[in-house]
């Protein structure tokens, strides 16, 4: 049995114990050839949809995105990946900190993973906790209330607020709104129709995320967060992001793999993604994200020129549990 054979089966196992109305879509590419699997399970039936153009919510997959589109900048000599964070901002971080736009992409910032109390104000809506975060409150946060969690570079910690300033400074250098410049750099050229910030703006069958135990959840609206997550997609753009990122031409995805630094044991922080070396085995890129209802990933394997784009309505810890776990043997 092939790699992607057992992937598949093992996969079929998982969809058996996982609520009704979960539904799956990934694509598999091995050096020019892709296959897309569509899967979905309703009540204690099992059935096999073309859903490679269905629509879900990707949550952090849209990091790969933004620290692709800052090391492009940095590639066309617009930037400097070590510039200092506040050479782009109108304001001072509280405590004047060193951090770098690398330090942001690598995770490496010491900021922490959300503002702190960003959940405790008044009108936080845990159903969509970041539609009511406004710049003006997390100006007023950085300025006056910022307590770095390490020193800039010290060491890998996870930080959507990094990557929520990092894309309101490519904005700023760009000159136009982030998703803008996202469909402008990523998604039109590389013809990804149905790859959206916005649900008013998808024409795709659009798929409802489900919660633990099932029951439908509300779709997330990014906010000022869009550089950290909001992105919609389906399997078959994410392949074809995969798929330009396989390129051993690449100068873009040399250069944030590059830049990487150790986190834990064979894993390393690289701009936009993780980068996993096990003795024995070719390096692996991925990232995976999840919203309320949502989980998805992309894991590569340049060396062998092996892609895998998954999308699903699956809760995010189950997936993280049951489903990235198989991830990597798709890409073997």
């Amino acid at each position: 049995m092939c790699y992607t054979e057992a992937f598949y089966k093992d996969i079929c196992t998982v969809l058996g114990r996982l609520p009704s109305h979960t539904e799956i879509s990934f694509a598999i590419t091995d050096e020019d050839e892709t296959s897309y699997y569509g899967l979905r399970k309703d009540e204690n039936e099992i059935s096999y949809p073309i859903n490679s153009s269905s629509a879900f919510e990707i949550g952090s997959v849209t990091k790969s995105f933004t620290g692709n589109i800052l090391t492009n900048l940095a590639v066309e000599n617009k930037i400097n990946l070590d510039a200092q964070l506040s050479d782009f901002l109108s304001f001072k971080l509280k405590g004047n900190p060193p951090i770098t736009l690398k330090h942001l992409a690598m995770h490496t910032s010491g900021l922490p993973r959300m503002p702190i109390g960003y959940d405790e104000r008044n009108n936080f809506i845990r159903e969509n906790p970041f539609i009511n975060y406004k710049e003006d409150e997390l100006i007023s946060y950085l300025e006056k209330e910022l307590v770095l969690e390490s020193f800039p570079g010290e060491k890998v910690s996870y930080s959507n607020l990094g990557y929520a300033i990092l894309g309101q400074i490519i904005a700023k250098i760009e000159g136009q709104s982030l998703p803008d410049v996202m469909r402008k750099r990523i998604f039109d050229v590389l013809e990804m129709r149905n790859s959206v910030f916005n649900i008013d703006g998808i024409t795709a069958k659009l798929i409802k995320g489900l919660d633990k135990e099932g029951n439908f959840t509300p779709y997330w609206n990014s906010g000022i967060f869009n550089g950290s997550l909001g992105v919609i997609s389906t399997a078959e753009d994410l392949n074809k992001f995969a798929k330009n990122v396989l390129n051993p031409a690449n100068k873009v995805t040399d250069l944030q793999i590059k830049n990487s630094i150790y986190a834990k044991p064979n894993v390393y922080s690289a701009i936009g993604w993780v980068l996993v070396k096990t003795s024995g085995s070719s390096p692996i890129l991925k990232i995976n994200g999840g919203t309320a209802g949502f989980a998805c990933s992309i894991f590569l394997n340049r060396k062998n020129q092996k892609a895998l784009s998954f999308c699903s309505n699956i809760h995010p810890d189950t997936y993280m549990e049951w489903i990235e776990p198989l991830c990597a043997m798709a890409v073997k």
